[in-house]
């Protein structure tokens, strides 16, 4: 059965490349020569009219016959599924599953059915509200794993107190005490990951806190109450 797109996209690109009927065309070295400065991290072929490309972590469409270049989103109208939002997932899964388990603090229930992981910033009010959903959703087995991230950069206190909470002997203890308003101590400036997790930041297009992960690769952009945050996992 024929395969049907719809295509939310602006075109980007008129190729001149022209073959032979029945010649198979080298898109990456199509695309490559138009735009010799791109980083290509990977191609592949969707089906008989496009290619998907990875050009510096943005997603780009190629129609087969190397004339057009798109950005946007495709939806397989058969399936209803974003063929798009699909590759974000597993883009944004790769990073995640990236980031090691003894740079995160980790809220765990007696049983983990399911996991969210969370760019918090605790002078963040809507990271607050969040926070306070926690019992809830250690109550229905989600395990919670926040990534501390200054939203607002390395040189204003918020960055400082995180680094002190991340610095403490219990950091979970310290963590909880931010959230609650207290102002710590500076602690000696240890080895710590607020700047690579700025960087994973950038990678997964964070732009505010909170921002919620699911396992899937799903993304919640702000605040969801618990009982939403369960449907939507269940979704």
């Amino acid at each position: 059965m024929k395969k049907i797109y719809l295509i939310l996209a602006t075109i980007v690109l008129v190729s001149c490349a022209q073959t032979q009927e029945g010649e198979s065309l080298d898109i990456k070295k199509i695309i490559s020569e138009a735009y010799p400065t791109v980083d290509i991290k990977d191609i592949k072929k969707i089906d008989n009219n496009f290619h998907e490309i990875i050009i510096n972590n943005q997603i780009y469409y190629a129609t087969n016959d190397g004339k057009f270049l798109i950005i946007g989103n495709v939806i397989d109208l058969q399936t209803k599924e974003s063929i798009t939002e699909n590759t974000k997932m597993k883009q944004r899964l790769s990073v995640i599953n990236g980031i090691k388990k003894e740079n995160l603090v980790i809220y765990k229930p007696k049983k983990t059915k399911h996991v969210l992981t969370v760019f918090t910033d605790t002078s963040c009010p809507y990271c607050q509200k969040l926070h306070n959903e926690i019992p809830r959703l250690l109550e229905n087995s989600i395990e919670v794993r926040y990534i501390l991230f200054s939203r607002n950069g390395d040189g204003v206190e918020a960055y400082k107190q995180l680094v002190s909470a991340w610095c403490s002997e219990k950091k979970v203890e310290a963590v909880e005490r931010l959230f609650e308003g207290e102002i710590l101590d500076d602690e000696d400036n240890c080895e710590n990951p607020l700047n690579k997790n700025s960087e994973y930041a950038s990678l997964l297009s964070v732009e505010g806190t909170p921002t919620i992960f699911l396992e899937d690769g799903r993304v919640i952009p702000g605040y969801q109450n618990s009982k939403n945050i369960i449907a939507f996992i269940n979704k």
